[in-house]
């Protein structure tokens, strides 16, 4: 015969269990967290003692700021850019494994590789296959006859060049999720517009992509949120240049928090686009869930 345990013992186990977790987090993600708020309402540098409160002064010189400008339209050019790759090739990829009748794990493992890389690794990868003096990726440009390309020394072509890695880093995760989608897919449905006659391209618009909108969207959904927190691979590859041409927002931040000092403006920054990533989640995922 058992004997049952007050809950409030229960409870007060319960408590015990979850105290690690409870502090890691509030060391690491909490305080942190808190400490970037409080900041970002002061005047604090790293190079001055005195900090004092300046309230919204910080966030109206943010937004003022012409480096933070040029820093967002570059990082929603990036953003606009590499997920539109991502997702065309990824779903080509995923409609191409699931119109295969028996598709071999190791295919699906090898098409996984880049996503399992490190991103300093990355980075340096990309920076040896652009390198203009001896990179692969140059000389193959140079026997096809289109000359040598300064991959990472021209503007436009270092923007190409962080698009073309975050495409090849990152398309496997779009590829995964909507494979797993259209393997869920009913199969009735295809049945039935087979007898109505759909095929191909009328297959694909009127029915596949319907079914897909929910999945589609959460994948898009969760690969804008990673792509504003790009940071390592960019910085390994370009540093944000050349003429800042590749300046993205986190290295922005890391610019002005880490080099310059100015724990403030940095801070500030980060809840700006906090603000902008949470209020495209919550818009996003209410949708979503609107037309489900």
């Amino acid at each position: 015969m058992s004997i049952r345990q007050p809950r409030s013992i229960s409870a007060r186990q319960g408590l015990w269990f979850f105290l690690p977790a409870g502090a890691f987090l509030t060391v690491m993600l909490v305080y942190p967290l808190a400490y970037s708020l409080y900041a970002s309402f002061t005047n604090m540098r790293m190079t001055s003692p005195i900090t004092r409160f300046v309230w919204l002064d910080t966030y109206a010189a943010v937004l003022a700021s012409d480096q933070f400008r040029s820093s967002i339209l570059v990082t929603v050019v990036f953003l606009v850019a590499a997920i539109t790759l991502e997702f065309v090739i990824g779903f080509a990829l995923a409609l191409s494994f699931k119109a295969m009748r028996h598709t071999h794990p190791i295919m699906r493992a090898l098409l996984m590789l880049p996503l399992m890389a490190t991103p300093v690794s990355v980075g340096l990868i990309w920076k040896l296959l652009l390198n203009s003096d001896f990179g692969i990726v140059t000389y193959a440009g140079q026997q096809l006859g289109l000359g040598t390309q300064l991959w990472l020394a021209d503007p436009v072509m270092s923007v190409v060049s962080i698009v073309i890695m975050d495409v090849w880093q990152w398309t496997p995760f779009i590829f995964l999720i909507l494979l797993a989608g259209l393997e869920g897919l009913p199969e009735d449905v295809y049945e039935a517009a087979a007898l109505d006659g759909s095929r191909g391209w009328d297959l694909l618009i009127n029915v596949t992509l319907p079914l897909m909108a929910r999945i589609i969207v959460v994948a898009l959904a969760f690969r804008v949120m990673f792509s504003i927190a790009t940071f390592d691979t960019v910085f390994v590859l370009t540093k944000g240049g050349p003429a800042r041409a590749t300046d993205l927002i986190t290295l922005l931040i890391q610019r002005e928090g880490l080099v310059n000092l100015n724990v403030a403006l940095a801070s500030a920054m980060s809840f700006i686009v906090l603000l902008m990533v949470t209020a495209f989640s919550v818009v996003t995922f209410r949708k979503v869930m609107a037309n489900g």
